[in-house]
């Protein structure tokens, strides 16, 4: 049987410390259009460029041309329906609405 004791000590990384805000969202750049079409143009799986839009934040243009543009450069419909989704997310009033309020 082995007995004894140990102290435990929590680190945080510097930019936990001091209200590293800024830092993160340096770590986490908006998604848009472009970054996609880079993302599948380097060879991510669909299921990798999925998780990172769910992750991120995200401005895309969904109109009918660019949807286009995005179908010419092998975005494949998952990752279109997962931008989509991310759009829709993002809105107040698409979030607000979705449950009636009851009093």
């Amino acid at each position: 049987m082995t007995t004894g004791s140990a102290t435990v000590r929590i680190l945080k990384p510097p930019a936990e410390e001091g209200g590293g805000g800024a830092a993160r969202l340096e770590k986490t750049p908006t998604l848009n259009n472009d970054s996609i079409i880079q993302l599948v143009e380097a060879g991510f799986s669909e299921g990798t460029i999925v998780k990172r839009i769910e992750g991120s934040p995200v401005e895309f243009d969904l109109s009918p041309d660019k949807l286009a543009d995005l179908r010419k450069h092998r975005v494949t419909d998952p990752i279109i329906a997962a931008m989509t989704t991310a759009m829709s997310d993002d809105s107040p009033a698409k979030t607000n609405s979705t449950k009636p309020q009851e009093q």
